[in-house]
């Protein structure tokens, strides 16, 4: 039996430090050691999107019948109520019990009454979403209208609370804060990790060398997958697909067409 523990957040801006402190709590109440967690997996995405797009994925491709899977709380996990039924039919598939430690429900195939709730709480947290993207977008509309006035508004929250903003959204061209700049390139320098540690990378790198077709490296790839998820897949624990290959191909080759 293997421990994992998945923490999710929606912006590079936002931590990890609460979800771990209410883990924690858990694994204290619990009696579960920190030292025997074998995976801790972090992300930055939102919670709209599909568990499979996700790191979860790959989390769960490493499990076996028996491993445990602990998150915060429910919505840390997805915020949309068809993908987490989804989710949770994958887990029992597989033999996987996954943990809501806020909730302090164990997602296994003998509870009922825990699944029910989690239908509860998944749809509650999905009409959360909506709330939020409404509330964002009306306060994105209010920024523009501030912009179209007199020129700028003034950021309410955040390390530059108090300051004149004249732009809506990501900075794109425009500076950009420490904190933020900090984030974005600590996600590229994971990427960059990644892909010099995957075994599928390196796999595809020498078959290249080798002048193979992309055809026949991406047959032979997900064939490798089948056999073992976890070394050849894509970030995301995924099959490999052709606009991946083609990625990284440009990755590893900036003038491969």
């Amino acid at each position: 039996m293997a421990i994992r523990i998945y923490m999710r957040v929606s912006t590079l801006e936002q931590g990890f430090d609460q979800q771990m402190q209410d883990i924690k709590a858990y694994f204290n109440t619990n009696r579960i050691n920190m030292d025997d967690v074998a995976d801790i997996v972090e992300e930055h995405v939102s919670g709209g999107k599909s568990y499979e797009d996700r790191k979860f994925q790959q989390l769960l491709n490493k499990c076996k019948p028996g491993d445990y899977i602990y998150a915060a709380s429910t919505d840390r996990l997805g915020r949309n109520f068809i993908d987490m039924m989804r989710l949770m039919e994958d887990a029992k598939k597989r033999g996987v019990i996954i943990v809501a430690c806020k909730q302090n429900l164990s997602l296994d195939d003998d509870n009922s009454m825990a699944k029910i709730v989690l239908a509860v709480t998944a749809i509650m947290d999905e009409d959360e979403r909506k709330r939020i993207k409404h509330r964002t977008s009306n306060k994105k509309a209010w920024q523009r209208e501030q912009i179209a006035k007199q020129g700028y508004f003034i950021i309410e929250n955040g390390p530059n609370a108090g300051q004149k903003c004249t732009y809506v959204g990501s900075p794109k061209g425009h500076d950009t804060s420490k904190a933020r700049e900090a984030a974005y390139q600590a996600a590229q320098d994971a990427k960059i990790r990644w892909m010099e540690e995957s075994k599928g990378v390196q796999w595809v790198r020498a078959q290249i060398a080798k002048g193979k077709s992309r055809a026949l490296i991406l047959e032979e790839f997900n064939e490798l997958h089948k056999q073992n998820p976890e070394d050849y897949c894509t970030r995301e624990g995924k099959p490999l697909s052709k606009g991946v290959l083609s990625r990284w191909c440009r990755e590893m080759n900036p003038l491969a067409v």
